[in-house]
């Protein structure tokens, strides 16, 4: 124990001071935090070697883009306050390669710094669209904003495609130079609503300084939000309907009825003769005859005249109503359409 103390202690002497004055960073953040505050006391001497250290390929620790570009920024401030700006320019337009959004706060930098930042500026070309919010936007009253950025002036064109090609639109097509917001109000090129799926924000710009070209994409997801439509009702059936046309049987039916009469008729003529022995068979037999003639005639009839008149308006009444009812659900269906807000939400991944 008193051998471990004495290397405790030992370790202290040696390593204390060193570990004190470099805040044993053990994270990214951490690191980037201590360089920050040197830099602040313009102990740029010391700052510089910790901002090499997150930028190294040994760096063990996770290093985000936005760290990396801080990195390269306040490196290059410090090589600028220690008069290496042909150096300062090559981390500053590193750290404009790596995000075109990038800018210095005047608040922070010297002129001197920002002079130096504005020629990489003008030395290196990138285009860049900020990636979108998620956000609720009414086509009739509200725009989604895209935001997108030149490193210098450009001529720039800005399109939102689908993911299947189907949709595609100009937002702006034109001059810029540095930050610029693209309005859009959810509407194809016809003008009709865009379908609810995968889409992209495509940018291409090409420098007017330097002939050099660059592009950026964002992809996003259109959903959406609306009122719960109507169904409407099926056109009527068949056996809805009443019957416009006699079949080809009911003719025959007729028939059959009149000589079935007559021949039952007949029948109880026989049987009463036989059981009464009247003999008297005349009125029987115009009754049968009657009912024979009757059936002839509903058949021939029938068969001449297959129409139902009064089913015909009915029905036509009926188709009517059905139409109607179903106009009117469309026409409340296309309100509720009209109210269509859409959700904008970031691509849950790369690409379509």
């Amino acid at each position: 124990m008193k051998g471990l103390l004495v290397g405790l202690a030992l370790g202290a002497i040696l390593f204390g001071p060193a570990a004190a004055q470099e805040g044993a960073p053990d994270s990214t953040a951490q690191l980037l935090e201590h360089a920050h505050g040197l830099y602040e006391r313009l102990d740029v001497e010391r700052a510089l070697p910790l901002l090499r250290r997150v930028l190294s390929p040994d760096w063990a620790f996770p290093v985000a883009t936005a760290q990396r570009v801080d990195a390269y920024s306040y490196l290059a401030a410090c090589l600028v306050l220690l008069g290496q700006g042909d150096s300062a320019a090559v981390y500053f337009r590193a750290a404009l390669e790596n995000d075109p959004f990038t800018g210095l706060d005047p608040r922070r930098f010297t002129p001197g710094q920002l002079a130096a930042f504005q020629a990489a500026r003008r030395l290196t070309f990138a285009v860049a669209a900020r990636p979108v919010n998620v956000v609720r936007v009414d086509p009739r009253t509200e725009r989604l904003t895209f935001t997108i950025v030149t490193t210098h002036a450009a001529t720039v064109q800005v399109e939102v495609r689908s993911a299947d090609a189907a949709v595609h639109r100009e937002l702006y097509h034109g001059e810029s130079d540095g930050l610029r917001e693209i309005p859009w109000d959810g509407l194809a090129a016809e003008g009709r609503l865009v379908p609810p799926g995968r889409y992209e924000l495509v940018v291409d710009g090409r420098s007017r300084l330097l002939g050099r070209s660059d592009s950026a994409h964002v992809y996003f997801d259109v959903r959406h939000q609306l009122p719960a439509l109507e169904d409407t009702l099926p056109d009527l059936r068949p056996r809805q309907l009443l019957p416009e046309h006699y079949p080809p049987s009911a003719a025959t039916g007729d028939l059959a009825k009149g000589l079935g009469l007559a021949a039952g008729v007949a029948l109880l003529a026989v049987l009463a003769d036989r059981r009464l022995g009247s003999g008297d068979a005349e009125l029987p037999a115009a009754v049968a005859a009657t009912a024979t003639v009757s059936g002839v005639i509903a058949f021939v009839w029938r068969r001449r005249h297959r129409d139902v008149p009064e089913n015909g308006p009915a029905n036509t009444r009926r188709r009517q109503e059905r139409h109607d009812a179903n106009e009117a659900t469309r026409r409340r269906n296309a309100e509720r359409i009209a109210q269509t807000v859409l959700l904008i939400t970031p691509a849950s991944g790369l690409g379509p």
